[in-house]
């Protein structure tokens, strides 16, 4: 059960109130089929999101990953979270819910695969991206020997939940996406044209009927997902390593 209701507001309102409104934004977000009040939706989630204190936003976070089952969604929240570190590390107070050990639930949460290496790439790809942005961003901001986030000894934690389960899941999910095309490519040179009729599944949902060719820049476009995901995945490795290394350095005394 969502937690909002022992959460107030600035205005002293109970966050109870706004949660129910908040949760029906997001279904008008994820499933109307008009644009215009998808993005007035969007405006209105961060409006009320702005109202919440600290804690009530926390909590708000927590719910929203939880119940939301979007990764459109839950990109966005993540997006929140990282502003709201980067305002906790940039205050002279700090913050009890942004960095330190209240954060390690929030970052577990987020850092990590809903299935493991079993994780549908292509249909958790917003989450993914922003997961390791905020990595990322994390390695980046936070030093090894001041470790504000608890990022740094949460990281054994976050490669075994996250970036090894992903490694395995983007060699799984490429393999099968090459073996696709090279199956329908295969067809077409069968069947002599790229008018042929034929269907594809996607994130577990089907396609409309679509030519070959259509079908094979959709299985195209898959591939460009996975290599953009790889590539801030090796970009963020490769931080870890050199933040490491220099901590590393800084308390052995070498220069």
């Amino acid at each position: 059960m969502c937690m909002c209701a022992v959460v107030w507001l600035k205005d002293g309102v109970t966050a109870l109130q706004l949660c129910f409104l908040i949760f029906d934004l997001v279904k008008v977000m994820t499933l109307c089929p008009f644009e215009t009040l998808r993005k007035k939706s969007l405006k209105l989630l961060q409006l009320y999101i702005n109202k919440f204190e600290e804690e009530g936003k926390y909590t708000l976070f927590r719910c929203l990953l939880k119940t939301s089952n979007h990764s459109g969604v839950e990109a966005y929240v993540i997006q929140n979270i990282k502003n709201q570190i980067d305002l906790s590390l940039k205050s002279p107070k700090g913050s009890k819910c942004f960095t330190g050990h209240q954060l390690v639930s929030l970052l577990d949460t987020v850092l990590s695969l809903p299935e493991g290496a079993e994780t549908d790439l292509l249909q958790n790809s917003d989450r993914i991206m922003a997961s390791l942005n905020l990595l990322r961003y994390l390695v980046i901001k936070d030093n090894e020997n001041d470790n504000q986030t608890c990022v740094w000894t949460e990281l054994p934690k976050i490669e075994k939940n996250f970036l090894k389960p992903l490694h395995t899941g983007l060699n799984m999910s490429r393999a099968h996406y090459e073996a696709e095309i090279k199956n329908k490519k295969g067809n077409k040179r069968e069947s002599h044209t790229s008018k042929t009729i034929c269907s594809v599944t996607v994130s577990g949902e089907k396609i409309p009927a679509m030519t070959t060719e259509m079908e094979l820049q959709v299985l195209q476009s898959a591939l460009f997902t996975f290599d953009l995901i790889e590539s801030v995945l090796a970009r963020v490795e490769e931080l870890i390593e050199v933040k490491t290394k220099i901590a590393a350095e800084e308390n052995t005394g070498v220069k």
